[in-house]
């Protein structure tokens, strides 16, 4: 593709007059990556910026788009914001300007409303894409996810295959790194949800403040389809900010609202602007009405007829690694992915009304992340269960016992027993259940991998708990 047409949409602040008949083969922010004819985009991070632009081009990029000149051997593309001007031109690169995006943001929720859309929209016989933390999905694909949401240019790349294999849409998850890094500028979205706002990922963004303003700008925009819980603060802001924007709730006036809601929140009566019908759902806990609420009011205003989507959400999957329930002579085991206290919090109050005997906890806090919230989790882990089990996930570059101490330090009892190994602390955890106990392992989920000083070690909640119990 020629450079002229990649940078149709961009506003360039240097003469590149004499390259614009280049022809651009690849695009990429990597520097390592060969690329023959290849455009780099060269923006300000940790790295020495002027040598990742000369490994660049000793790679074979002919072009270099940046926000100031260095001294480099190649010509160079002057524009004001790299990260804006490269999610606009992967965008014309892969020419993925018109394929249909549903973007769900939240700090929890995420992946369980991404699964029910595309299966409500797999019911009518819709080819659906999934993008997010489970990882990509398409056809019979599945691509392991590095990030939430991957990387520009990697995006518009997974985009474009799903596309031409005949994907009538893509559900993704949007994070907020996501959203603060400009991955998702440009992007065809056909419909924009909200799951909910709390406390996570202060140590990126600082303050719970900005972290909200950060999720709260991804609706900047009322000319998109934007579905937004009602009982959530930041979607209170932003029905108040736009009039177009569609309410889905329980406990606030909303467009759309369930009632009768059973003692395990698998049975309830939904109206979805006054479209009246019964949810009798394989999926337990509140949340998950929240969650499947959102996805059917997504799908309702897409056009879905109200009938499918009532037959698919009784026709639910059960996502992995989200409030997975495993029976074994007379005890349950849950596993679930909660990994901030809000999540936490929830999942135990959903745990507890499916609980004749105790309930144990098992959970830990990943390193290098949010410090601030394992003090959090650690009081609302002793306030919801009656015991705790205290071990690692994903430490990271981190001491585990140092996780653990700051886990520890929001406990006021004795009711907790700590270990570092992961393995070790199920085996006892499950070796410790009476007949109706229920013991709950959060933080992990679906993951099958460890975190430990940048690698990553195989591992497994499900794999773990399965070879426990034989089966």
């Amino acid at each position: 593709m020629k450079l002229v047409e990649l940078l149709k949409d961009i506003k360039v602040k240097n003469n590149i007059d004499n390259i614009l008949d280049l022809n651009i083969e690849h695009i990429s922010a990597r520097a390592q990556d060969e690329m023959k004819d290849g455009l780099f985009f060269c923006y300000s991070g940790s790295h020495d910026v002027l040598s990742m632009a000369k490994l660049a081009v000793s790679h074979g990029a002919v072009a270099v788009v940046c926000d100031k000149i260095y001294d480099i051997n190649a010509p160079q593309i002057l524009v004001e914001n790299v990260r804006e001007s490269m999610a606009y031109i992967a965008q014309t690169f892969f020419k993925t300007k018109d394929v249909k995006v549903i973007g769900i943001t939240g700090t929890n929720g995420k992946t369980t409303t991404s699964f029910i859309v595309a299966d409500i929209l797999k019911s009518i016989g819709k080819k659906v894409g999934i993008i997010g933390t489970n990882g990509i999905y398409f056809a019979d694909t599945f691509l392991p996810a590095k990030l939430t949401t991957p990387d520009v240019i990697d995006l518009h790349e997974i985009f474009s295959i799903m596309k031409n294999g005949g994907v009538d849409y893509i559900v993704m998850e949007v994070s907020a790194h996501a959203i603060a890094l400009k991955k998702v500028l440009g992007i065809n979205f056909v419909c924009k949800i909200l799951t909910n706002v709390t406390q996570d990922h202060l140590d990126y963004f600082k303050t719970l403040e900005e972290y909200k303003r950060v999720k709260k700008s991804f609706f900047d925009s009322s000319n998109d389809l934007m579905i937004v819980n009602a009982d959530d603060e930041i979607g209170q802001q932003i029905l108040l900010t736009y009039d177009t924007a569609i309410a889905y709730g329980i406990n606030s006036p909303s467009d759309a609202f369930c009632i009768d809601i059973n003692k395990e929140c698998n049975s309830y009566i939904m109206n979805i602007c006054d479209n009246v019908f019964k949810v009798n759902s394989t999926l337990y806990g509140l949340f998950n009405v929240y969650n499947c609420l959102a996805a059917a009011t997504c799908c309702y205003f897409l056009g879905i007829n109200i009938d499918d989507i009532q037959k698919a959400l009784c026709n639910l999957r059960e996502v992995k690694g989200r409030f997975n329930v495993i029976k074994h002579n007379d005890k349950t085991i849950i596993i679930d992915y909660a990994h901030t206290p809000d999540g936490l919090e929830n999942v135990l109050k959903t745990s507890r009304k499916l609980t004749d005997g105790k309930l144990i906890c098992l959970f830990g806090c990943g390193g290098n992340r949010d410090k601030s919230k394992r003090k959090i989790m650690g009081a609302v882990a002793e306030k919801y269960s009656d015991y705790c089990f205290i071990t690692s996930d994903n430490p990271r570059y981190e001491n585990p016992e140092d996780i653990i101490s700051d886990i520890q330090s929001g406990f006021n009892k004795s009711n907790y027993y700590k270990t570092v190994d992961r393995k070790t602390a199920i085996k006892l955890a499950i070796s410790s259940l009476k007949s109706g106990d229920t013991l709950i392992i959060c933080g992990k989920g679906g993951e099958n991998y460890i975190d430990i000083k940048g690698e990553k070690l195989p591992y497994s909640d499900f794999d773990t708990v399965s070879e426990i119990l034989g089966i």
